[in-house]
C-alpha cells in the first residue's frame, strides 16, 4: 500500500526517568530509574526485534511525571537511535488546529459556526461549510489522499512540494460525500482548508499561531511547523519499501498532509502537547469539555464510546492518535482515569509489518500500566 493510502486506512481502521539509547544490544541508563522504566523498555525491545525494527523512541508519563524515555535501534543505520531525535509527527498536529479553534473562537476572531465563505469565499459549499464541521470531519468533503491522481504523483515524486491550492484541486476534483454535517468521513482536506481558514482569519502562518498558542506556552522548544523537506538534528532516520526497495525516506516532503502533520519535534515534546490537550490545559474548562464531548456520536460508525471529534479519537477512557507516513509509524494513547500517557514512534526494517509497527508497542505498553483497562486499539 502506499504512503498516502496507509495514512488514510490507518485512521479509518479504528472505526471497523530513565532514557534507553542504542542499539538492541546497548542499552544504557542516563537517569534514576523509576520502578517501571525496565519492564517498559523490555516490552519496547521485544516488539522491536519481533518486528524487525530500524529504531524506536518512546516515553511513557503518569501525569507531569516521566516515567520512561528512551530509544532503541539505529538511526541512520549504523548510529545509536536517541529520545531526543525529532520525528514527523503526523496526525497528533491534528488536535492542535482545533485547540487554536476554540482559542480563537473565544478571542472572537473565528466563530466555530460561521460558514467559511467569509474567509474562503471561492471554496465549493462555502456558504455551508463550518470550522466545527471541518475539525470534527464532517464537512462531506471528500478526501485528497485518495484521489487517484494525487496517489500516482506522491508515488512517482514523494519530494515534490505541494500547496494548499494543489491539494484542494485535488479534494474538489470528486464530489461531496455527503451533504456538510449530516454524516462523517475522515478526511485530511478537512484540516488543509481548517488552515487556510486559521490562517486568513488573523493574517498570520500556521506555524506562528502554532508556536503562539500552543509549542510556546507548553514549552515545546523543539518543535515546528515545515514547509520543506528540512528536519533539524538530531532526528530519527524514517525507512519504507512503500516503493518495492527499502530506502531511506527521511526527506520526503510533508507538505503532502500540509496542515494535518507537516510538523517535527521529539517525543518529549509529542508527550508534553498529548498530555496537555487530554486535560485542557490551553482551554477554558468549558471550551475543553465540549472539544472532548461525543459531539459527532451518532454520524456513521461513531458511538458515545468510539468517536472522532476536534482532531482526537476518543476510546471509552483513552485518547488515541495512530500517524503514518513516510517511514515513520507512531502511536499516542493517553488514559483519562490514570493520566497515563504513551508515545511510540517506529522506523520499519527490510522486512517489517506493512502495518503501522508503533501499535502494537503501544498498546502492550498500555496493558502493562493499566492492567484492567487497555485500550481496545485495532491492530494492537
Amino acid at each position: 500500500m502506499s504512503a498516502a493510502g496507509r495514512v488514510c486506512v490507518t485512521v479509518a481502521l479504528l472505526l471497523g526517568l530513565v532514557a534507553a539509547c542504542g542499539s538492541d544490544d546497548d542499552t544504557r541508563s542516563t537517569a534514576p530509574v523509576n520502578p517501571e522504566a525496565g519492564p517498559i523498555t523490555e516490552i519496547v525491545r521485544t516488539r522491536v526485534a519481533e518486528q524487525d525494527l530500524t529504531s524506536a523512541v518512546y516515553g511513557v508519563w503518569r501525569g507531569g511525571e516521566q516515567i520512561a524515555l528512551g530509544a532503541l535501534g539505529e538511526s541512520p543505520v549504523g548510529v545509536s537511535a536517541t529520545p531526543d531525535m525529532r520525528v514527523r509527527v503526523g496526525q497528533p498536529m491534528e488536535p492542535m488546529l482545533s485547540t487554536v479553534l476554540w482559542r480563537l473562537d473565544g478571542e472572537g476572531v473565528v466563530d466555530l459556526d460561521e460558514p467559511i465563505a467569509r474567509w474562503l469565499p471561492d471554496f465549493p459549499r462555502a456558504d455551508v461549510i463550518t470550522p466545527r464541521m471541518l475539525a470534527n470531519s464532517t464537512s462531506g468533503i471528500a478526501d485528497y489522499v485518495t484521489e487517484p491522481e494525487f496517489l500516482k504523483i506522491f508515488e512517482e515524486n514523494p519530494i515534490r512540494a505541494w500547496t494548499a491550492a494543489q491539494l484542494l484541486d485535488r479534494a474538489t476534483a470528486r464530489p461531496p460525500v455527503f451533504e456538510p454535517g449530516t454524516d462523517w468521513a475522515y478526511a485530511h482536506s478537512d484540516l488543509v482548508v481548517l488552515g487556510e481558514v486559521l490562517q486568513n482569519a488573523t493574517g498570520k502562518p500556521l506555524g506562528a499561531l502554532l508556536a503562539e498558542h500552543i509549542f510556546d506556552p507548553l514549552g515545546m522548544r523543539a518543535s515546528e511547523v515545515v514547509l520543506d523537506p528540512v528536519i533539524d538534528a538530531p532526528y530519527l532516520h524514517g525507512y519504507t519499501n512503500e516503493r518495492n526497495l527499502f530506502e531511506d525516506s527521511t526527506f520526503w516532503n510533508p507538505t503532502a498532509f500540509l496542515h494535518s502533520g507537516n510538523m517535527n519535534a521529539p517525543v518529549a515534546d509529542i508527550g508534553r502537547w498529548v498530555r496537555a490537550l487530554a486535560t485542557g490545559e490551553l482551554l477554558t474548562p468549558e471550551q475543553f469539555d465540549q472539544m472532548m464531548a461525543p459531539s459527532t456520536a451518532g454520524l456513521g460508525p461513531l458511538t458515545p464510546d468510539r468517536y472522532f471529534a476536534f482532531g482526537v479519537l476518543h476510546l471509552a477512557d483513552w485518547i488515541y492518535m495512530n500517524p503514518s507516513y513516510g517511514g515513520y509509524f507512531g502511536v499516542a494513547l493517553h488514559d483519562t482515569r490514570t493520566t497515563t500517557t504513551i508515545i511510540v514512534y517506529t522506523t520499519p526494517g527490510p522486512t517489517s509489518p506493512s502495518d503501522n509497527t508503533a501499535i502494537p508497542i503501544g498498546t502492550a505498553l498500555a496493558g502493562l500500566l493499566v492492567p484492567d483497562r487497555p485500550p481496545a486499539v485495532p491492530g494492537g
